[in-house]
Formats: structure tokens, sequence, C-alpha cells
């Protein structure tokens, strides 16, 4: 037979508990439901290309800038925009750091999203190529690698040849679909393929380096690279688009100032698996020249992409760009006075 532990206390005393009972255990209730509202929410982020510019994805997740805004975010690797479009007509993938590639893929086949930020509205590309390949003409009969077919690159790659007065069909060039930069460089060096676009100095010096030329250089408007979110789920979760959007101008804040650039080294060498720190910087650098401050998604740059995609299909001539894009976002936050917080909290 069991006795109270209490039975034995004085009335005064057994009062007090009770009275303490009543309100603490409440008290310990309310704390439990406050911290799992305080719960992080989780978020997956797809990318389809490792590469300097995805310096703020990654500044985000080193600094916490996501736990900042009460999110946990996970950034996935999809390895070409051809299943990063997959993925988003399906619902499979909801939110991802990528340029207007993905958006009029996605749009072409019905689906429905929106550009929501837009850190790089002029592309950089740098065409480089084998080492016995030193003017044009050369390029005749030539293999050219690219993620995929109709994808960034590709849009690069015919902006290269266009520039340089070529013509895939008249000059017999062959595109091979290799994968992303890193996967591209490995296939120009081992032969592969004979040519191919970076978007990054860095990687584009990496391959000089080691006697591949730089044959020309290219600076087309280009919706590039930014944040794309599926209509739907922006819809019912603007709060956590909002969120996302914060943590990365946030980052990119912190990268651009010279107090951050260290770190934003440390993380370009981690993460591109870099050995050579002056790489690392010419990525950095990289950044520096071509993010933009106030990262609106640009018009004109998904126009641009639009006329491209449209010589692989038609059907992209059909689409309205301004449609693709929410600039909403970025205007509320600027109306807040966000963006002029940001800029004194970083200036140095």
């Amino acid at each position: 037979r069991l006795t109270s532990p209490i039975r034995g206390l004085s009335f005064s005393m057994r009062a007090t508990l009770t009275v303490f009972g009543a309100f603490f255990f409440p008290l310990i209730g309310m704390l439990s439901l406050s911290w799992a509202a305080a719960a992080p929410t989780r978020v997956d982020i797809a990318y389809p290309s490792p590469s300097p510019r995805v310096a703020p994805l990654w500044v985000a997740q080193d600094m916490d800038f996501f736990g900042k805004y009460g999110l946990k975010a996970q950034a996935v690797l999809v390895r070409n925009n051809t299943m990063l479009t997959a993925g988003f007509a399906s619902g499979d993938i909801n939110m991802a750091y990528t340029g207007g590639t993905t958006m009029l893929g996605v749009a072409a086949v019905g689906g429905e999203s929106k550009m929501v930020l837009g850190f790089v509205s002029r592309g950089r590309g740098f065409l480089m190529v084998k080492p016995d390949i030193r003017k044009p003409a050369d390029l005749a009969g030539k293999k050219f690698g690219v993620q995929s077919l109709g994808g960034t690159f590709w849009m690069y790659a015919m902006l290269g040849l266009e520039q340089l007065g070529l013509a895939v069909a008249r000059d017999k060039i062959q595109f091979i679909v290799v994968g992303d930069q890193p996967l591209m460089m490995r296939a120009l060096e081992s032969g592969v393929i004979d040519a191919m676009m970076s978007t990054s100095r860095a990687f584009a010096l990496d391959l000089k380096k080691k006697g591949f030329n730089l044959l020309a250089e290219v600076f087309p408007p280009m919706a590039a690279t930014g944040l794309v979110a599926r209509k739907p789920f922006l819809e019912k979760n603007p709060a956590v688009v909002e969120n996302v959007v914060k943590a990365l101008i946030e980052a990119e804040y912190f990268l651009l100032a010279p107090s951050g650039k260290n770190q934003t080294i440390k993380t370009l060498m981690n993460r591109l698996k870099m050995s050579d720190v002056s790489l690392a910087e010419e990525g950095y650098a990289d950044i520096v020249k071509e993010f933009e401050p106030k990262p609106y998604p640009s018009l004109e740059g998904m126009r641009n992409m639009q006329r491209l995609m449209a010589l692989q299909n038609p059907k992209f001539n059909e689409l309205n760009p301004t449609h693709l894009i929410d600039a909403s976002f970025l205007k509320k936050l600027e109306d807040s006075g966000f963006f002029a917080q940001l800029q004194a909290r970083y200036k140095e």
C-alpha cells in the first residue's frame, strides 16, 4: 500500500504545495508550447551548379543567417537544370537558388513559379578551349560541353559562338551534355570535349594555368542567379519565402563587406574543394563586381534568355516574362528600411 509523500505535512505546507502546483505545472506547459512554436521551419533549397555565385546560399548556412530568421535550411545539389525543372513541375521542389532558365522551362510545361530575387542581372561567360584551338575557325567540327541542352551554360555557349560569328549547324559544332562546371572542367582536361563556357573567372584562371586558352568573354543581360519559388508554395507560405529572402540578402551584404571577405573565401574553398586560395580570391572578386546591392530580378535578362531558349523550342516565344517575376518581397523589404539597416550594419 502506497502512502502519499505529502500526507504527513502540515495543512499550511500542503496548501502551499497545492497553490504552487496550480501555477507551476501550467507554466511548464506554456513554456513547452512556446519552445515548440519557436522551433525553426525546415526548408530545402535546390541549386543546379556549384560555383562562387552560390556564395550567398552557402554563407547563409555557415553564418546561420537562416537560423536568425527562424529557418533551418538545407542546400540540395540537383546536377542540371533539366532535373531541376522537372522537380518544380512535379512539385517535388518548392524553392531553388537558380535563374531564368529554370523559370522559363517550368512555364513552358505549364508549371507556375516566380523569381523573387535576382543577384546577377548581367552574366559573364568565359569560353575556354583546348590548347590547340587558337582562333574561332578552329572550333569548327569540335565538341562543346554543356550542362544541359537549353540550359544556362548552353545559352552562354550560343552567345559566345554568336559573338565569334560561328553557327552550330554550319560549322558542325556538337554539343555534349557533361554536367556542371567542375565536371565540364574535368571533361575538358581529359579530352572528352574541346570547349566549354565557365561563368567563374576563378575556374577560367585555373584552366589557363593548365594551358587552356580563353577564346572569348561575353557579358549578356541574364536573369542568371537568384531565388525561384513555386507559385502555390509562395502563396501558401509567404512568411517562409520572405524569411529565406531576408537570410540570403543579409548573407550577400555580409560577404560584400570587407569584414566578410575572409569568411567568404573560407566558405568558397570548403564548398568548392579548392586548395589554391588565389582562385577563391578571384571567385570572391567576381561576386563583388557582379552582385546587385538591391537584387531585383532582371526583366531584360529574362527576355534575353527567352530569346535564346526559343531557338531550341519556339514555344518559349508564347511566354510573357513579366508573369514570371514577383518583386513584391524586395519592394516590401526596401520600403521597410531593411536594405538601409543592412547597409548600416555592414558598412566599413
